[in-house]
């Protein structure tokens, strides 16, 4: 189910063919990470989902849910899955994310905000993205994250990623959350990165960077 990322390529203008551009990548292709691309996909803002957060060689993975919701949330992954399908969204079920790197200065091939742009390393290459998306990652893994990107200092990690453009989704201690708490998180994380989207593309100063 890949779109063809010709317009992707074309806005890019990246000299490598194994580096694309997007406007948002989003890891983990359960029922939080098909939300939240549904719901950016309906706000007209591209995204990749990539299967997972590699840890120690392992991706991470969805936490089993609770019995009493698992009719609700199958029910739910099945429209999503159509939803998915019908509308060619870009998921890369065998590729996981190796790691994430938080990029400064404006020597990237696209529009960025605030001199900040998210790499994504994969087996196939590199994805370069306004907005990062993280979700079904428990909090060992979420911590050793925030130290990793250098937050770990700051007074609120979670907001100071968000403003960096990294929200987090069903992850940490929301990862056994609800199922509608956490389709809840994933439509106001996808409304906001389809609003900083807009201000991206309306700003004079990224229309330089367009083609």
């Amino acid at each position: 189910m890949r779109r063809s990322s010709t317009n992707r390529r074309a806005r890019g203008q990246q000299a490598d063919a194994h580096t694309e551009v997007t406007a948002a990548v989003i890891i983990g292709c359960g029922l939080t990470g098909l939300a939240v691309a549904s719901e950016l996909s309906r706000q007209g803002v591209e995204s990749v989902v990539l299967n997972g957060l590699e840890c120690d060689g392992a991706s991470s993975l969805q936490p089993a849910p609770d019995p009493g919701s698992l009719p609700e949330r199958t029910e739910l992954l099945r429209l999503l899955r159509g939803y998915a399908a019908g509308h060619e969204l870009d998921i890369r079920r065998g590729t996981a994310a190796r790691g994430l790197d938080l990029m400064r200065g404006t020597g990237i091939p696209a529009p960025v905000s605030r001199g900040l742009k998210w790499a994504i390393n994969t087996k196939e290459g590199v994805l370069l993205a306004d907005t990062v998306v993280l979700t079904g990652c428990g909090q060992p893994q979420l911590a050793r994250l925030i130290r990793s990107l250098g937050f770990a200092s700051a007074p609120q990690p979670r907001s100071a990623l968000r403003g960096a453009g990294l929200y987090l989704v069903g992850a940490g201690e929301a990862i056994s959350a609800p199922t509608r708490e956490l389709v809840r998180q994933a439509k106001r994380a996808a409304q906001d990165i389809a609003a900083r989207n807009a201000a991206h593309l309306s700003s004079p100063r990224l229309r330089t960077f367009t083609a």
